[in-house]
């Protein structure tokens, strides 16, 4: 594993520990900071400005400066999570995709690393060019970041998903379906095939700084038949 995918895991451990933790520890941290500063020595002030400078998005820009200007208090707080998470979390797998894949008991967590897209060149009008029979788009939920269209027949519906996947986190029931993951024309696909007719079949993957899943009670052959007609 090269130094820039290690740099990009640690950003992200990172930024899911101080998201779930700052809300609960920050008070308690005031407390103890309130009759007294703490300077931070040049390296520590260089490594943060490093960090900040590669979360790229303003909102977690503005936590980690938060971060900064608490105490040193945080940082333990922090590291403990990190090494803690790490040693307690099953399983960790980072593939060339830049998508990376945490087990837990329940489900499946990704975390995507892509840095071709923004707000300003997100498009929105990515469509699915192939459907079986009998399917049509019936309706579709647009967000300045990501859609979801709704294709359906008499009886039941595919859902197709896409958004920019930088620093984006999704999870996937792993109770009620098996996993396996395969390569076709260099694009590594995540699937999850239901074994509960309650739950749809899942295909996911990542391509030109895109997240895309497709949902639906179709055959693996089928979804990937679905995924590899996306009409841009």
């Amino acid at each position: 594993m090269n130094a820039a995918t290690k740099e990009k895991i640690f950003d992200l451990i990172l930024t899911d520990a101080l998201k779930e933790s700052m809300k609960i520890e920050f008070e308690e941290i005031d407390k103890l900071t309130a009759e007294e500063t703490h300077e931070f020595s040049p390296q520590f002030e260089k490594k943060m400005r490093k960090l900040i400078n590669s979360i790229g998005r303003k909102d977690r820009i503005k936590k980690f400066k938060r971060f900064a200007a608490k105490s040193v208090v945080v940082l333990s707080i922090v590291f403990t999570l990190i090494f803690g998470g790490l040693l307690t979390q099953p399983e960790v797998f980072a593939s060339v995709q830049n998508v990376f894949r945490s087990v837990f008991d329940t489900h499946d967590r990704y975390d995507y690393v892509g840095e071709e897209l923004t707000t300003e060149n997100f498009d929105n009008n990515i469509r699915l060019g192939y459907v079986p029979d009998g399917y049509n788009l019936s309706e579709g939920f647009y967000t300045s970041i990501n859609v979801a269209l709704y294709y359906k027949n008499e009886t039941d519906d595919i859902t197709f998903e896409y958004g920019i996947a930088d620093f984006i986190s999704t999870s996937f029931d792993n109770e009620h379906s098996s996993y396996s993951s395969f390569y076709y024309n260099d694009v590594e696909y995540h699937y999850y095939e239901s074994n509960d007719n309650d739950f749809k079949s899942r295909l996911v993957w990542y391509k030109d700084g895109y997240i895309f899943g497709v949902y639906a009670h179709l055959s693996k052959e089928e979804l990937v038949k679905i995924a590899e007609n996306i009409k841009k």
